[in-house]
């Protein structure tokens, strides 16, 4: 044969071999993918249900967002505020800068240490400087309230509040005020009954020392035991006078009774010795005998 025949002979037999090897890696890598397509597509289908959550959830969170941004207004966070105990009054660290200006009406929200918000009120601004404004509570403010207040937190300031959100707070601010107005009624019903507790409790130990003697009673000995040291005193003093009487007379009765016991056998004795005395002679008879 000649050699080209040979050498194409071999090249065939080697283009075979080669075949035969990126067929099988072919067929390898074909099922590799099929198995990858059949495991995406049921990652696909478990996920359709999450998809849906978490569109759900984006939808929900837009709105909040757009509630937050739009129906809230403009708000500046954690402002550095300040709160005078007395009257209410703030100091917070924006101003003009931020958009605060004079007669204007912020609402604010303390943010506690926990991350929560508080919401403290309305307040109209006083002053306003560059980095810096004086605002005042608009509603009426109690010591009480202003003592819940840290004296120097981060506040959210907002520059408008919900159509719904304030006839609420005034409720709750026309309910707060009825309150104290009930609790001034009661706390001065309560300094009354509390006087009169009191003058019942001195009444009490007056008729306690009439009874079983105290300071509340006279130390003067001309006046009456039952004055001095009590009735229960008195009685007693009585009851030891009446048992001394009566010791007396259960002794005079005793006397009386030897004594009567003494006459009694006196009388016996004299019976006797009268027995003993010479019988008078007998009579003598008549003339007629």
């Amino acid at each position: 044969m000649h050699v080209m025949g040979k050498v194409g002979v071999w090249l065939v037999v080697v283009a075979a071999a080669l075949s035969t090897v990126f067929t099988a890696k072919l067929v390898q890598v074909r099922n590799s993918w099929t198995k990858k397509v059949n495991s995406l597509k049921t990652s696909y289908q478990n996920l359709q249900p999450k998809i849906a959550e978490l569109t759900e959830q984006q939808a929900r969170l837009e709105a909040e967002l757009f509630r937050s941004t739009e129906l809230w207004g403009k708000y500046s966070n954690n402002v550095l505020t300040q709160v005078r105990p007395a009257d209410g009054v703030v100091q917070i660290g924006i101003g003009t800068n931020n958009g605060v200006a004079e007669k204007k009406v912020l609402y604010g929200f303390e943010i506690l240490p926990n991350g929560t918000t508080v919401y403290r009120g309305d307040f109209t601004v006083e002053t306003a400087r560059d980095v810096q404004a004086q605002l005042k509570p608009n509603w009426k403010i109690r010591p009480d309230d202003v003592q819940s207040w840290q004296p120097q937190a981060n506040w959210r300031w907002r520059n408008v509040l919900p159509a719904g959100y304030q006839p609420t707070f005034d409720q709750q601010l026309l309910a707060i005020s009825q309150a104290e107005k009930i609790l001034a009624d009661r706390k001065s019903k309560l300094v009354v009954e509390t006087g009169l507790d009191v003058q019942a409790q001195e009444q009490l130990k007056r008729r306690v020392a009439e009874l079983e003697g105290g300071e509340q009673l006279s130390k003067d000995p001309a006046v009456d035991v039952e004055f001095r040291e009590g009735l229960v005193a008195a009685v007693e003093e009585a009851e030891e006078a009446r048992n001394k009487v009566l010791l007396k007379v259960d002794e005079l009765r005793r006397r009386l009774r030897a004594v009567q016991h003494g006459i009694d056998h006196q009388k016996e004795e004299n019976l006797e010795l009268t027995h003993k005395l010479p019988q008078p002679p007998t009579a003598v008879g008549s003339a007629k005998d």
